[in-house]
């Protein structure tokens, strides 16, 4: 169980947010004897389990200073920041269609829940047991304390920020200019800057005995396995994902070097529209082509990634379509090749093949050209989901994959 939590369930202060030095006021609201019990029967069920299957943390400690855990809070004064997170697939992790598709597969979905949602207050029950040491059949309890708008949010700012010991809470940043001029209780942790947070769900490998679904995401081992790791880039998740920008970092504030919140990843917007800028994050994929006689040699090289192309989700893929022509005729269909894993979702799942680029690599893929083609078109796309999926779970027009390369060569 962890310490100081139960004394104090939630506590609520007004905030001034023009305030140069945190204020507290206000009452203590005492959960009920009933929300203690579940909490604390919850918390000892997670002591139990690996950390990727735990809550981050409860959400129900408020910092001093602060009015309430939402994103718009956060925005009152951290603007700039708030709108990266607001435009990053971490803001859409609850709401994200194939997210909501896929857990009704399985009575596994608290698993998921814990990176998607990833504080105890987002989700609307907690888990307090299993049955036969099942995970498609936990003992859940209505949680008394849900807050469905913070649960909209997914993994929101209070995600990664928010401290929460000995029944008091905090706001952590990587490095604080001044603390005493927060207008909320604030703590540094340079964590922060080392992706130790990301790994939390970014880089899990778990099966479970009889079951047909699995978790691995590996792209944390992968970076440690990978050159990016060494001097002199010594890349984490932070330096590549989340790359500098001079800004304030909260409104009014000096300029000063701050983080891009956007985690830009592969591209793929979850939902049409919402998504950060080009300019964020470059593909990792470099992508050239010659002639050689009848072929046509492609030249892929993963050139930005500290990890695996593509990483993450096993169902993702990178696909390269040349399209032959004798001058404006076509000469048939897209010779396709396909960059990724190939899993057979059994019982338990098997990969079968895994042809992803590694950090650094450079490999040549030959394509034989019809006769008489004296140009290509070349198209390569980062992939979600397949077609098939995605009318499976009646995705509709769910945003499947973005194009990452177009190339015109002719003889």
């Amino acid at each position: 169980m962890t310490p100081g939590i139960l004394p104090l369930l939630v506590i609520i202060f007004s905030c001034q947010h023009t305030s140069r030095t945190p204020s507290p006021s206000g009452a203590r609201l005492a959960a009920s004897e009933g929300a203690r019990q579940d909490l604390a029967a919850t918390l000892d069920f997670f002591a139990t389990r690996p950390e990727y299957e735990r809550a981050f943390g409860t959400g129900l400690l408020l910092p001093s200073g602060l009015s309430d855990l939402s994103a718009a809070t956060c925005a009152a004064c951290h603007a700039a920041i708030a709108d990266d997170w607001h435009r990053s697939v971490h803001a859409q992790a609850w709401i994200d269609p194939q997210f909501q598709a896929e857990i009704q597969k399985s009575d596994n979905r608290w698993l998921c829940l814990n990176c998607h949602t990833p504080l105890l207050t987002q989700q609307e029950y907690w888990p307090r047991g299993l049955v036969e040491n099942d995970v498609e059949r936990p003992v859940l309890t209505p949680n008394q304390l849900f807050n469905p708008s913070l649960r909209e949010e997914g993994i929101t700012c209070v995600a990664c920020h928010l401290r929460e010991r000995d029944g008091v809470a905090t706001l952590a940043g990587p490095g604080l200019s001044d603390p005493s001029l927060a207008p909320h209780a604030v703590e540094v942790d340079p964590d922060l800057r080392s992706g130790r947070h990301c790994e939390r769900c970014h880089d899990v490998q778990a099966t479970y005995a009889g079951k047909s679904f699995i978790c691995t995401f590996e792209t944390g081992a992968e970076l440690r396995a990978g050159p990016w790791d060494d001097p002199p880039d010594n890349a984490t998740c932070v330096s590549c994902h989340m790359p500098p920008v001079e800004r304030p970092a909260a409104t009014g504030g000096p300029d000063r070097t701050v983080a891009q919140h956007f985690w830009r990843g592969a591209g793929i917007p979850k939902l049409e529209g919402r998504y950060p800028p080009e300019s964020a994050n470059p593909h990792g994929l470099n992508l050239s082509a010659r002639f050689a006689g009848d072929d046509l040699i492609l030249e892929l090289e993963n050139v930005r990634a500290g990890h695996k192309l593509p990483t993450g989700d096993p169902e993702r893929w990178i696909q390269v379509d040349v399209l032959p022509f004798a001058e404006d005729t076509g000469l048939g269909p897209a010779l396709t090749t396909r960059i990724g894993q190939e899993w057979e979702w059994t019982t338990p799942p098997v990969r079968r093949s895994d042809n992803r680029l590694s950090p650094k690599e450079r490999r040549e893929v030959t394509v034989t050209l019809p006769p008489g083609t004296t140009r290509v078109e070349i198209v390569a796309g980062s992939y979600r989901i397949s077609e098939e999926n995605a009318a499976f779970h009646h995705l509709g027009d769910y945003p499947r994959g973005v194009e990452t390369h177009r190339i015109q060569l002719a003889r």
